[in-house]
């Protein structure tokens, strides 16, 4: 039986459709899925990922960075912090949903959540306007070349992976 995510297609920057398993077709992929592109902590995961790319790629894995606001909020999110790694959109949410990421009020309103958010601010990283659904957490999904799933980890509140 196919992964869940195999027929799922999301949008590249230019508004173009990619199957999610064409990516990996041959090689390991590592899907990032990001809160939304304005969070503060989405922005610092991406960082932090992007700090192990080299060791991510050698192991022949690539990395992608799947969020959930439009093309135009991608694209914004790019020319600003200029990740090193292809970046996708999912607007419909059905690559979260598919592979099980939480999503509700209860996931942002912790005092974890504010206490992460200081943290994260103090590192320089800046929360701007939701770009996506605020309500969406993240996690990371692991693809073997077979298209056997290797690794998922889904997040339970904002800041938990940041």
């Amino acid at each position: 039986m196919a992964h869940p995510l195999t027929d799922i297609s999301v949008l590249d920057l230019d508004g173009r459709s990619v199957r999610l398993g064409s990516l990996w077709e041959g090689r390991t992929a590592v899907f990032v899925f990001v809160r939304h592109f304005g969070c503060l902590f989405c922005r610092q995961q991406v960082a932090d990922v992007g700090a192990h790319l080299d060791r991510i790629r050698a192991t022949g894995a690539d990395v992608f960075v799947v969020g959930n606001g439009t093309v135009e909020e991608a694209r914004a999110f790019c020319d600003e912090r200029h990740p090193a790694m292809p970046v996708l959109t999912d607007p419909t949410r059905r690559a979260y949903c598919a592979v099980g990421m939480r999503r509700g009020t209860g996931t942002v309103l912790r005092p974890s959540v504010f206490l992460k958010a200081l943290r994260a601010l103090a590192a320089g990283f800046r929360q701007t306007r939701p770009a996506g659904d605020p309500l969406q957490q993240g996690g990371v999904v692991v693809m073997g070349r077979d298209g056997v799933e290797r690794y998922r980890y889904v997040g339970e509140y904002a800041g938990e992976i940041g």
